[in-house]
């Protein structure tokens, strides 16, 4: 990845330290058949998945299309939605900010050694191959491209 060092996948606890901030997995400059992509590919995981509309009274957790999940964001402009994704005993959540990045969140409390560090690899993993398109893991924050990498993946 240009500009991201070179880092790849490698657990190193200090990127983990429990801190107050979350971490951010982000796949950027993403589109619309990224996140069909992504959210399809979902599907074939046996990780738990949960999806909800803020402000539905009743939510059956089906993910729509990506198409018409954007859609409704746009038209509604009071709708929020999320999805949750757990993977072993970590929570990745993405809120559908915007098209034009994929983010979803985790708490760095819940990478504490080699065997959820492997979790975390394998969601970055399946969000590359579902997208074909780069991944990387960074600090919380808004500007994604300007943070350095904690660890990066980019799908071959």
């Amino acid at each position: 990845m240009d500009g991201w060092g070179g880092i790849g996948m490698r657990y190193r606890s200090e990127d983990f330290e429990a801190d107050g901030a979350l971490r951010d997995v982000c796949i950027l400059d993403a589109s619309i058949t990224d996140w069909r992509n992504l959210l399809e590919g979902l599907e074939s995981t046996d990780w738990t998945v949960r999806f909800a509309w803020t402000l539905s009274e009743s939510n059956d957790g089906v993910i729509p299309d990506a198409g018409s999940l954007f859609g409704r964001l746009e038209s509604e402009p009071e709708e929020s939605a999320s999805l949750a994704v757990q993977v072993g005993d970590i929570w990745f959540t993405c809120y559908f900010f915007d098209v034009d990045e994929i983010e979803f969140t985790f708490d760095p409390a819940d990478v504490d050694g080699p065997l959820s560090f492997a979790r975390l690899e394998a969601f970055v993993r399946h969000l590359g191959d579902a997208t074909r398109k780069d991944v990387v893991v960074t600090m919380e924050g808004t500007d994604h491209r300007a943070m350095p990498a904690l660890i990066e993946y980019s799908p071959t």
